[in-house]
């Protein structure tokens, strides 16, 4: 029986290479990805296709100007040109996987004042106006039974 050696393990890797050579060889023979190889990496990266994405702010100039939009309930309208309303999203628990309603106020650009209490309204974002009031009133899809 005979013995391994450290030699053995440095043959059995160089073995390996010169397979995953020829293999490579014999798969791409005289196509572009071989003459690339033969070439610098300098002019390798130079001669790649360059596929370009347009940044988020070349497609906010070219279309209309993203915004948040949301859609809620009004609950109260106590402060002046405002309203608060309340967004609701229903999330699946990470442990119970149970859908856990969440919620979050708002307090929204209203200068007509023309949300009520109880109003399903559509909110969109606007550049700040104080430091909460970062939304405006967009529609109101419902109006409260009184």
């Amino acid at each position: 029986m005979r013995s391994y050696s450290a030699r053995d393990g440095l043959l059995g890797s160089l073995f390996l290479a010169i397979f995953v050579v020829v293999a490579f060889i014999a798969t791409f023979g005289n196509s572009s990805v071989s003459q690339n190889l033969s070439l610098p990496l300098s002019a390798r990266v130079a001669s790649a296709p360059c596929v370009a994405r347009p940044s988020v702010a070349v497609m906010a100039e070219a279309n209309a100007p993203i915004r948040q939009r949301f859609e809620g309930r009004v609950v109260s309208t106590n402060l002046q040109d405002s309203a608060v309303v309340r967004v609701e999203r229903l999330v699946k628990h990470p442990k119970y996987h149970k859908r856990v309603r969440l919620s979050k106020k708002y307090i929204i650009h209203d200068p007509e004042n023309t949300a009520e209490i109880g109003d399903i309204v559509k909110i969109a974002s606007i550049k700040p106006i104080s430091k909460r009031k970062t939304f405006e009133l967009d529609t109101i899809v419902r109006k409260a039974l009184k």
